[in-house]
């Protein structure tokens, strides 16, 4: 349930988030701490023993690669696991548990998270309800849900994100992350590779913005 979340008490928590709010603005810090309540669910109705700071802090400096914190060349993703592991040195965290950061971070928008341990498997989970249509087997109780928007609403956030994408397109060109080998190899064999539309699975999240 919920109401039995609680948000670890710690300095780095309450300045990572504080962090998030300021370099991200209102749409994204309310994004981030969506995900980081939906992974908590996820990992509740697995009886998953997750590490709470870790799980918290991957969670709400996920998307700092959106913001100047995360200004650089490489994609968005990269960026914002490089800014993400920067702050947390900046303030004394030790180097093994920055790289854990680092990596939820930087494989986000992948998959691979999902086959890792606990923390980023249900992690990842948090971000993708947040974003995307699941798989009717993969859901969460809608009462948890209400409450969670309730508290962290969403603001538009389907049309915002998209043109947070868009402008780091714009930004970047060309763009730094091409498709995945097979892909390539795919499309030369038989010249059509089917490309999803990010619209689409935007739209496609259980919300009406």
């Amino acid at each position: 349930m919920f109401s039995d979340i609680k948000i670890p008490d710690s300095s780095i928590i309450r300045q990572a988030e504080e962090y998030a709010r300021e370099k991200c603005g209102e749409m994204l810090y309310h994004h981030v701490m969506r995900c980081y309540y939906f992974g908590r669910l996820f990992a509740q109705q697995e009886n998953a023993k997750i590490d709470n700071e870790l799980m918290f802090l991957s969670a709400v400096l996920h998307d700092l690669g959106f913001a100047h914190a995360g200004g650089g060349s490489n994609r968005f993703e990269i960026e914002g696991a490089h800014a993400a592991r920067k702050f947390l040195l900046d303030r004394g965290v030790s180097d093994d548990f920055t790289w854990k950061v680092w990596h939820n971070i930087a494989l986000h928008t992948t998959d691979i998270s999902l086959y890792k341990d606990d923390a980023s498997r249900c992690s990842q989970f948090g971000i993708l309800y947040d974003i995307i249509a699941l798989p009717p087997e993969i859901k969460l109780d809608p009462r948890d849900v209400a409450e969670i928007v309730h508290l962290h609403p969403r603001m538009d956030f389907k049309k915002g994100f998209y043109g947070l994408l868009s402008d780091e397109l714009d930004r970047k060109k060309p763009y730094p992350n091409k498709m995945h080998f097979c892909a390539c190899i795919d499309y030369h064999k038989t010249g059509f590779v089917e490309i999803p539309d990010p619209a689409i699975l935007l739209n496609s999240a259980p919300f009406d913005e």
